[in-house]
């Protein structure tokens, strides 16, 4: 099954789950990301990612670990979605991160809105999102994605709990998350290797 987004300016992007070819592309992204993007998704200055988190990015062989990438073309990361949790844990903690050139047009909700059906279909009931203060449009999208929320603040900063339970799958929303989960089982090597 294609996955596609449509953007409000007519083009279109492909979503798919990362996988190891993606870290040339991945750098990249992260090298047209502004100051501002970067301080909002790390909570500091990274003017580069080090290959250990490039390897660590695109290689996911643990069932706990999930990435989709949007990806223009050829190929061209633009926003990748990501959760982490843990081996027995039914919280995991959500990333997100949308090339400044087509911020603002509907990608980062969309694959948030991606990843959350696939996190659900994996079992999962919550994604935990830490977001500064002035990272206003995801919280922003956290609160109006139609679920339910609980937020905490810290100085600076706020840890926002997405209720995944409360999503339904639809059947093509079951289809399009098992379509990513195959297609990640499909490529993602084994655990010990």
């Amino acid at each position: 099954m294609v996955d596609e987004l449509r953007l409000r300016d007519g083009s279109r992007l492909l979503v798919r789950p990362i996988r190891p070819e993606d870290a040339g592309s991945l750098v990249a992204m992260h090298a047209r990301l502004s100051k501002d993007t970067i301080y909002r998704r790390y909570f500091g200055a990274r003017p580069r990612l080090s290959p250990a988190e490039v390897d660590r990015f695109t290689r996911l062989p643990e069932p706990w670990r999930f990435a989709l990438v949007a990806a223009g073309e050829p190929d061209e990361l633009v926003a990748v979605a990501r959760y982490e949790g843990t081996q027995r844990g039914h919280a995991a903690e959500l990333a997100l991160v949308v090339d400044d050139a087509v911020q603002r047009q509907g990608v980062g909700r969309a694959l948030f809105g991606r990843l959350a059906e696939v996190a659900r279909a994996n079992g999962l009931t919550a994604l935990v999102a830490d977001v500064l203060d002035d990272n206003r449009s995801m919280l922003e999208l956290l609160r109006t994605a139609g679920l339910p929320t609980r937020t905490e603040r810290e100085p600076g900063a706020r840890t926002v709990f997405v209720d995944l339970t409360a999503l339904t799958l639809t059947d093509d929303a079951a289809e399009r998350a098992g379509s990513h989960i195959a297609a990640r089982a499909a490529r993602a090597p084994s655990p010990s290797a």
